[in-house]
């Protein structure tokens, strides 16, 4: 309640769209619950702002990975920051309408295909961590980034993983099969690739692409992945829309 009495207006959440329970929870003790009901309001007042405007949408996800075209069939969502933790941009294979407001899009966050852009800190060797889990060398980390982006996914089966160049970058990646879903959204199976530039600031990307399994009834040996987000020639191509280093 107010202080005259009058109900407390419930603030717009930021991850209304996305659903970041787990960075809410880490504000909640950074914050404390009157500063994070404030900055739950302003941030979730802009999140609606730019997701209802079509070009801060697309001046959102370039302040986070930099891009002048983006692939084709995709269209930017918008872009939020947890503070102190990381910056996140949004891309769709479904494009807001025009009015259209988060909550009225609610868990549609895209249809066949998504992508998903993280940046944050190097800092507690999480870099090092990454490294290591896309090569398949130790499990996810507790701290993986997409835990605190309101990404969710499980791996069942990896179809491949290595290094390819994309934009002149270094890039490990991993795709797999597995199921996707953000918070309380019903879950979708497909292919998940996570991807993470080599960048020589004191920053962490990592990207994750959705995108459907072809035959997902056959063994993965048995699968033509040509030209889906298991492909490496593909991963290439639509990672090199980006500028994988840049932004903040």
């Amino acid at each position: 309640m107010e202080s005259d009495g009058r109900p407390q207006k419930k603030p717009t959440s930021p991850w209304v769209y996305i659903g970041c329970g787990c960075g809410l929870a880490v504000l909640l003790g950074l914050a404390g619950l009157t500063g994070l009901t404030y900055w739950g309001y302003q941030k979730g007042q802009e999140f609606e702002r730019n997701f209802k405007d079509p070009k801060a949408r697309a001046e959102k996800t370039r302040e986070v990975v930099p891009y002048r075209e983006l692939p084709a069939g995709y269209y930017p969502v918008g872009a939020f920051s947890i503070p102190l933790l990381m910056d996140v941009a949004i891309f769709s294979d479904e494009e807001p309408r025009p009015g259209e407001t988060p909550e009225r899009r609610g868990d549609a966050s895209f249809n066949q295909h998504g992508f998903m852009f993280m940046s944050m800190l190097h800092v507690r060797a999480n870099k090092e961590k990454m490294e290591r889990f896309l090569r398949g060398e130790a499990p996810a980390p507790e701290d993986a980034p997409w835990m605190r982006s309101g990404a969710n996914f499980d791996t069942r089966e990896v179809i491949r993983r290595g290094t390819l160049s994309a934009g002149g970058r270094q890039v490990l990646y991993t795709a797999a099969r597995g199921e996707s879903s953000r918070h309380g959204s019903a879950r979708k199976e497909g292919i998940v690739t996570m991807v993470m530039p080599s960048c020589t600031d004191n920053r962490l990307r990592f990207g994750l692409w959705f995108g459907p399994d072809p035959a997902p009834e056959k063994p993965v040996a048995e699968v033509d992945y040509t030209s889906t987000n298991a492909d490496p020639a593909a991963i290439a191509e639509f990672l090199g829309h980006f500028e994988l280093c840049g932004g903040k």
